[in-house]
């Protein structure tokens, strides 16, 4: 299904076929479309091995028994990371998996959700790893060690949130020029 936005991107053409039924085809003329500045294969692949890691260790940090848990500045936070870190792997994905050039569509899926997926990613891990390391602060004593593997396991997110939008924060959608 195509958005409303791309619809003069594509054209249908009618055909008869040899049994003399209308076949209805349609044909992408939108133009090729990359991503700029051209992102080098392996900051694709960092990217994307950043975005998918994230995933064990966030179901990690959700595993053990924590004195963070009950506490909402610290676990409302980091359970709305599920969303941004979501849309982040599947950007990342198309990022790696896709050629240089592209469709419009596509091209604009990956700008628009990637760099802000990644910096709202370490935006909300960094807010429950700070709100861990203030009750740490303030209450050091009912420190449990799940305690620590929960704050150990948000810094690695907040840091593997912040690699990946440092790799892809100035990406943008060009208009590749054919040569034919």
């Amino acid at each position: 299904m195509i958005s409303k936005k791309y619809l003069n991107d594509y054209r249908v053409e009618q055909t008869v076929d040899i049994k003399g039924r209308r076949r209805s085809e349609v044909i992408y003329i939108g133009g090729d479309h990359a991503v700029e500045p051209q992102v080098p294969t392996s900051d694709k692949r960092l990217v994307f091995c950043l975005s998918v890691l994230m995933w064990p260790a966030f179901l990690g940090a959700l595993l053990p028994v924590t004195q963070a848990m009950p506490v909402a500045f610290i676990m409302l936070p980091f359970v709305c990371l599920m969303l941004p870190m979501y849309f982040m792997t599947g950007a990342a994905f198309s990022l790696f998996r896709e050629n240089d050039i592209m469709k419009r569509e596509k091209a604009e899926k990956i700008v628009k959700r990637l760099p802000p997926c990644a910096f709202l990613s370490l935006l909300l891990s960094g807010v429950s790893f700070l709100g861990t390391v203030v009750k740490a602060l303030v209450s050091w004593k009912s420190f449990i060690p799940g305690d620590y593997v929960f704050t150990a396991l948000a810094a690695a997110i907040c840091a593997a949130s912040a690699a990946a939008f440092i790799k892809c924060r100035n990406i943008k959608v060009v208009r590749k020029i054919s040569e034919n």
